[in-house]
C-alpha cells in the first residue's frame, strides 16, 4: 500500500498541510484478493440460499431497473384484484 500526496488545485500557498490531498494506493495483488474473495462470498452467500428473494441491491443483475420493474409488477397486480 502506498500513500501519494496530491497538491489541491488553485490553493494560495502550499506551505500548510491542507493544501495538500494525500491519496492511499492500494497494490494490485491486493485488489485481486479483495475481488476474489467478494466473488466467493457472493457465490456461497446465494448459493445457501442466505439472501432474501426480495432483496435487489447489491446483487449482481439486480439492477435498479429490476427492481422498477418488479414494484411495476406489484402495482398492477394490485390493482387488477
Amino acid at each position: 500500500m502506498a500513500m501519494v500526496v496530491i497538491p489541491k488545485p488553485n490553493k494560495d500557498s502550499y506551505s500548510m498541510p491542507k493544501s495538500f490531498q494525500p491519496i492511499i494506493l492500494l497494490n494490485i495483488t491486493g485488489k485481486l484478493i479483495e475481488k476474489v474473495i467478494s466473488n466467493c462470498l457472493w457465490f456461497h452467500m446465494v448459493l445457501s440460499g442466505f439472501l432474501d428473494p426480495n432483496q435487489l441491491g447489491g446483487i449482481r443483475q439486480c439492477s435498479t431497473t429490476d427492481a422498477g420493474v418488479y414494484l411495476i409488477h406489484l402495482i398492477w397486480t394490485g390493482w387488477l384484484k
